[in-house]
């Protein structure tokens, strides 16, 4: 016998648009992004992270909220995943190294770090902002959150055309609080009942590094090295990367009085405190009756000198010079030159590549990212020099604070020292971009510096953030 039955076969279970859409036709609190989200929930899946879609998806069923209610409800239930962790390690290497347990805190609630900003977001969106907001180590703390935040609505404009703005306010809201009659509470944080900084749209009293502001404006956390002031602003304490004058008691001032004399964001020093006799000129201590009678050389707090010392250069009466690393003064000129022959160092930051090939094609098969690493070439004449860096993998915002030529005569590097950003691939590596970047003697002097290769036919523009290093 054949068995067979009339029972009906198990209806399939509706997918997350699918919800979406019905929750649409009788939510009892529509939001004024409803309809963009779901008319483009495809996208949507794929812009936040796997767990806060099965909880959306679990809060539309229920038909009371739609989707951007049902959004903010379910960033509760983010849970971190690989690209998460990836983030938070880099994060907590280059932004805040002296936090302690700062990896295992970063998505905790309350922490005062800014894991949540970027927990409900997925993998694609939360590499972007590893990528983006975590290049330049040392100096990304302070800027991080408004990074994310720019980074996530960019990023998910492309992972979601025309929803990115929705999606990341959805997760912007405050936590609901159920009233009396059973309706959602949406506390907000203005200028007007906030007298510190707004964070998750609560007020925080805005004198924390962790929590920096005044007068309802967004909280800033601030760098390692950065205290928030009164003000509510996070500052560096006065010092050589703030200051051209002197530090007095922590605040910066021009360094050119005798009682509070100095440069370069050192401390003020009285100039006749032990010697009456010295005055400050130059934002230096001098001989006060060297400035009358040293008019071929230049003036220190022993008197008259030569002023053809690297150490001690200059003419005219004016305060002497200490030429620094790789400089000499001219011996007729008497000022400071770069000794073409001192030895330096070539320092790669980080480099940006566009997020396609000139033709539009991705770098990499299934739209990925590329795989670059540098090679770097100096030369003059017979004499070169070549070095090359670490692969960074999937990555458009390479990070490689790395050093690809190590002593290189400044003659050289100013002759010619140029770059090729390469994509490694499976079968044979392709070249994004490069070119010669153009010095001066000014460079020479280790500040963080930045150039745009061009676009050409068969290369994409590509942007370099280094430094000249004085050789180590």
């Amino acid at each position: 016998m054949v068995a067979c039955s009339s029972d009906p076969a198990p209806a399939a279970p509706k997918s997350f648009c699918d919800n979406a859409k019905a929750a649409a036709t009788k939510c009892k609190e529509p939001q004024p992004c409803d309809t963009t989200l779901t008319t483009a929930c495809v996208s949507l899946e794929k812009a936040v992270s796997p767990s806060v879609v099965v909880a959306t998806k679990d809060c539309l069923e229920s038909g009371v909220c739609g989707a951007q209610t049902c959004l903010t409800r379910a960033r509760k239930s983010a849970k971190p995943t690989d690209a998460h962790a990836r983030l938070a390690e880099r994060y907590c290497s280059q932004c805040a190294p002296d936090v302690a347990d700062c990896a295992g805190q970063f998505y905790v609630p309350k922490s005062n770090l800014p894991g949540a900003l970027v927990l409900p977001f997925a993998d694609a969106v939360v590499d972007a902002v590893a990528d983006t907001c975590t290049a330049e180590a040392g100096a990304c703390r302070g800027s991080f959150a408004t990074c994310a935040n720019d980074t996530i609505v960019g990023a998910l404009a492309t992972a979601a055309p025309d929803i990115g703005q929705c999606a990341a306010e959805a997760f912007r809201r405050d936590e609901e609080v159920v009233t009396p009659g059973g309706g959602v509470q949406i506390s907000t944080c203005t200028a007007e009942n906030c007298k510190g900084c707004c964070r998750d749209d609560k007020c925080l009293e805005g004198t924390q590094a962790e929590a920096c502001g005044k007068t309802g404006s967004s909280c800033q956390t601030c760098s390692a090295v950065q205290l928030c002031t009164e003000e509510g602003q996070c500052r560096e304490p006065c010092g050589p990367n703030n200051c051209r004058g002197c530090c007095d008691n922590g605040n910066c001032i021009a360094g050119t009085q005798t009682d509070k004399c100095g440069g370069g964001g050192g401390e003020c020093t009285k100039c006749n405190a032990e010697n009456p006799d010295l005055v400050c000129s130059d934002q230096k201590c001098i001989d006060g009756s060297c400035k009358a009678t040293c008019l071929t050389g230049c003036c220190t707090a022993q008197g008259c000198q030569p002023g053809t010392l690297a150490n001690a250069c200059g003419t005219g009466a004016k305060a002497c010079l200490d030429c620094g690393y790789g400089r000499t003064c001219g011996a007729t000129t008497k000022a400071c030159a770069l000794d073409l022959n001192s030895l330096w160092d070539f320092y790669v930051s980080f480099t940006v590549t566009p997020n396609r090939k000139n033709d539009g094609s991705a770098w990499d098969p299934f739209d990925g990212a590329p795989d670059p690493y540098l090679k770097a070439f100096s030369s003059i004449g017979t004499t070169s020099h070549t070095g090359q860096t670490q692969v960074r993998p999937d990555s458009y915002v390479s990070v490689f604070i790395e050093t690809p030529l190590k002593g290189v005569p400044a003659r050289e590097f100013l002759n010619n020292l140029s770059f090729e950003l390469v994509d490694q691939d499976l079968d044979f590596d392709d070249t994004i971009g490069g070119c010669r970047i153009p010095l001066t003697e000014k460079l020479f002097d280790g500040s963080l510096q930045s150039y745009t290769c061009p676009q050409t036919p068969s290369n994409a523009p590509v942007e370099i953030w280094y430094r000249i290093n004085p050789h180590s």
